[in-house]
């Protein structure tokens, strides 16, 4: 009877033992769980955005009021301004700008240590055997490799943010290149439309009166013919060009994130002065040293070099290191360490390895590459602008002995001393090369931005860095 009731205190005393190791077990990973859930982050939805309504204004652009200096909706705008109003609304600029956000998480997340490994077990005997008791383990470990490759992993994201930075100032610097290049090709097709309706309305007069002299018999069938052509021809090169000038239009508004329906007007371009030999070759020379897109392709380089570092770095065995706490099914408690890491006989990461130093290559021959389409590019441009300067000073020579010719040449056709074809001829010639002097003008001014965007000219990089020390006052505030 003792030995059974000893026997009966011995088993509740076990029996007790294990219920305070089980409690304290529970808590355990009770504890555990909170940590975890308490470095959790939440999820909340973000639904896509359906307005799409566009400021009707000028003045309700973003920076308007800075870039304006309280003008009116009426003012005529200058290149500057318009380049600066793309730089705040455009619409791809502001997703791009967004976008950098998800470069600095990247960077965030690289410097974040790795976690370690908590592990946790508990075994119940199935047999019945006397002196049996629930078996229970706890671990702690932590992944070394981690740590080794971390620096590098810093720089891998440090790199690619300055990359994804200068990739955005690269882009701004082409939105001003474009929001420059359609004024003023908007304000060339306004010139070459107002030429057209003038001459098109002083066609349309001249074929009235030949209709009503032809009618009487003042006039032949042939003269008749040649006014319905000019005013037929002018009226197709008015249509074509309406046409062109309604895609510029949207265009601008559109670069602008502008409502499509509002008017744009601009004032007088100042005199253009051609860009000389020295200027172009000086800043030529030092372009590596600034040009966005140039410098973002070192950074992205330099990111690739540190890719091929931790790739060296993860070569090394997988190393994880570890403290545990744990106890049999017979009653016996143990504490040790363990140390684990992978026999690095096949891969070795020699696959990662070569594949980040071919990377490496290439991203070293496209720099080489975009190098030399810049110079290629920039000495284009040059050329160009001197074409188009020998076009320009020829007709300034020639045009006002054309336009003495054409206006002599009306009054002999009024009195019938020359045909109605010849005089055609010479004032069709007329009108065409009034066009022709404003495109060289339009194609002088776009060739010009495109070298100051080419080159990196004070003019460029002055209105993106007015922009982004707005922002960043804005973000301050």
């Amino acid at each position: 009877m003792y030995f059974i009731k000893s026997n009966q205190r011995h088993k509740a005393s076990s029996h007790g033992l294990l219920r305070n190791r089980m409690i304290w077990l529970k808590r355990v990973i009770t504890f555990s769980a909170t940590l975890l859930l308490v470095a959790c982050a939440t999820y909340q939805p973000s639904p896509l955005p359906v307005d799409t309504v566009l400021p009707d204004t000028l003045e309700k652009l973003d920076g308007s009021a800075t870039i304006l200096h309280e003008q009116q909706q009426a003012e005529r705008l200058s290149l500057g301004q318009i380049s600066a109003l793309a730089l705040y609304n455009n619409p791809d600029l502001k997703a791009r700008r967004v976008q950098l956000k998800v470069v600095d998480a990247q960077l965030y997340s690289a410097s974040l240590f790795p976690d370690p490994q908590l592990s946790t077990t508990i075994d119940t005997p199935l047999s019945n055997a006397a002196g049996l008791m629930n078996a229970w383990g706890l671990g702690v470990g932590y992944d070394i490799l981690g740590l080794i490759t971390h620096r590098a992993q810093i720089d891998v994201e440090t790199n690619a943010q300055s990359q994804a930075n200068l990739e955005l100032l690269w882009q701004e610097w082409q939105v001003i290149q474009q929001s420059r290049s359609l004024a003023i090709q908007f304000v060339s097709e306004q010139k070459q439309l107002t030429l057209l309706e003038t001459t098109l309305t002083l066609y349309q007069q001249r074929y009235e009166r030949s209709s009503k002299a032809l009618v009487s018999g003042d006039v032949t069938l042939d003269v008749n013919g040649t006014d319905l052509t000019a005013f037929v021809d002018t009226s197709s090169q008015i249509n074509q060009l309406q046409q062109l000038h309604n895609e510029t239009r949207h265009a601008l508004n559109q670069l602008l994130g502008l409502a499509p329906n509002v008017p744009l007007k601009f004032k007088t371009f100042p005199e253009l002065t051609s860009l000389n030999s020295e200027l172009i070759q000086q800043y030529l020379t030092s372009l590596p040293n600034r040009r966005p897109d140039l410098l973002a392709l070192k950074k992205g380089y330099d990111s690739q070099e540190a890719k091929v570092r931790e790739a060296i770095l993860s070569q090394f065995p997988a190393i994880n290191i570890g403290a545990n706490r744990a106890r049999d099914t017979g009653g016996i408690a143990t504490a040790g360490l363990s140390i684990s890491f992978n026999l690095p006989l096949f891969s070795g990461n020699r696959g990662a390895i070569a594949i980040t130093r071919a990377t490496r290559e290439q991203l070293k021959a496209e720099y080489h590459a975009r190098l030399i389409q810049t110079s290629i590019d920039v000495d284009r441009l040059a050329d160009l602008q001197t074409i188009i300067s020998q076009q320009q000073a020829l007709l300034s020579k020639h045009l006002p002995q054309l336009k003495y010719i054409v206006e002599h040449a009306r009054m002999a056709y009024q009195q019938g001393d020359i045909d109605a074809l010849t005089f055609l001829n010479l004032e069709t010639t007329w009108i065409n090369k009034q066009l022709e002097r404003i495109n060289l003008d339009k194609l002088q001014w776009e060739n010009y931005t495109a070298l100051q965007t080419a080159l990196g000219l004070p003019d460029v990089v002055t209105s993106a860095e007015q922009y982004l020390t707005y922002d960043t006052d804005k973000e301050n505030k």
